[in-house]
């Protein structure tokens, strides 16, 4: 199977050193204490929490666009879905989704769907949409492009300075995978490569339409294995293994992906981003479930078929969603979201990097411009960063960071190398 080679499938691995991280990090301190005090003040006084979240996506991070905008019944809008909280919510999961857990770690309220006139946007806006899709113009919904120019239509209720702080919570693509392995069921390299292409280009423009609204600060959550969700297994007629193609071109799609943001990253001023490894955590867990606290990773809780992969309807519902992985044949519990969520927020870097949804959003706008005098007023260790080095792997200290003020210390050293 086709996987990305930045990330490991094994998130819980320490680092290997030979000296502690805190024990570098005080040493450094005590030694330049009076040197990088005033800097690193100067710093913390100019840093701002991010309070505002924008999320865009499909099915996976819709918090109730799709009732609002579809004619037709929209099953996310009636149970079982919500059960677990006890009311559907427009919600494809039995409770609370991704977005929701983000938005509580990040201390403001869950973020409202832009289709709910009368909510409260203060600190945000879903504009997710079940079915969403970077190309093409599938009916009721709102592909990516249309997402981000609902974003441009309402960006006018937050100051600039709220946009440039906020983050940029983004999933999205799986539907024209999904799609595409169904229209084209044996494409040639060449052609996976030209589909991933377009995908890739359009994501780009419109990440560059945010960035002109002010947005710098984006958290990318990968595609999953799509050849393992339910409804695609038990559509195959084979449930017992994950459906090649479409996790191949999930994998095309995630490895094109980070190629990208890192090229942004030196292209845009100010650019920041998080990149999360979805893919190899769906795959773990769909794969060794009980380690995850799942009973199961193959079927769903709700639906038919022989893995409930169809079909999701009230007559049909698990008893306790919280021992599956996924609510429906394409949609995670909340249990699954939970951890998903976790994982955003606070993974070391072999599971999001190069910066977890915590670190991004105290990150300041430029941090080359903050850490240059801290850069500076450390050149006089140069000298001694050589012996640093051989004692420990500094690129993995960031892993192991709690303490803030010592967090400033790393990122400073690591811009000295």
């Amino acid at each position: 199977m086709l996987l990305i080679p930045s990330f490991t499938a094994n998130s819980n691995e320490p680092p290997p050193s030979k000296l502690s991280l805190s024990d570098l990090s005080m040493a450094i301190l005590k030694s330049h204490f009076f040197l990088l005090f005033p800097l690193l003040l100067l710093h913390f006084l100019t840093v701002s929490f991010a309070q505002t979240l924008f999320v865009f996506g499909d099915g996976l991070y819709d918090a109730g666009n799709k009732q609002f905008l579809s004619q037709n019944r929209v099953d996310a809008s009636f149970p079982p879905y919500g059960v677990t909280v006890g009311q559907a919510t427009g919600r494809w999961s039995d409770g609370s989704i991704v977005p929701d857990y983000l938005a509580k770690f990040m201390g403001i309220p869950k973020i409202s769907p832009i289709l709910l006139t009368t909510a409260d946007f203060s600190h945000g806006a879903n504009f997710a949409i079940a079915d969403a899709t970077v190309l093409g113009s599938p009916p009721e919904t709102m592909t990516l492009s249309q997402q981000v120019k609902k974003f441009s239509e309402n960006k006018n209720k937050w100051t600039n300075q709220t946009r440039s702080e906020a983050i940029y919570l983004i999933y999205i693509g799986s539907d024209d995978y999904l799609s595409y392995a169904k229209s084209n069921p044996s494409p040639s390299d060449n052609q996976k490569q030209a589909f991933v292409d377009q995908v890739i280009t359009t994501i780009k423009a419109e990440i560059k339409v945010v960035y002109g609204s002010g947005g710098r600060k984006f958290a990318f959550q990968n595609l999953a294995p799509l050849g393992c969700l339910p409804a695609v297994k038990q559509a195959s007629g084979n449930v017992q293994e994950c459906v090649k193609l479409p996790s191949e071109m999930a994998a095309l799609h995630n490895k094109k992906l980070l190629q990208l943001l890192v090229e942004l990253s030196r292209e845009l001023n100010g650019f920041q981003y998080s990149f999360y490894d979805f893919f190899s955590s769906i795959q773990n867990r769909v794969i060794k479930s009980k380690t995850y606290t799942f009973e199961t990773g193959n079927a769903a809780c709700c639906g038919t078929g022989s893995i409930n992969g169809s079909n999701c309807s009230a007559k049909n519902v698990c008893a306790k969603p919280e021992e599956y992985i996924f609510f429906d044949g394409k949609h995670l519990t909340q249990e699954a979201n939970l951890q998903v969520g976790h994982l955003m927020w606070g993974a070391d870097p072999e599971v999001i990097g190069p910066n977890n949804i915590r670190e991004l959003m105290v990150l300041p706008l430029d941090i080359t411009v903050i850490l240059a005098g801290i850069q500076e007023a450390m050149a006089a260790m140069r000298p001694r960063q050589s012996n640093i080095e051989s004692l420990y792997d500094i690129k993995k200290m960031e892993s192991e960071m709690d303490n803030h003020w010592l967090y400033q210390v790393d990122k400073a050293i690591s811009f000295m190398i």
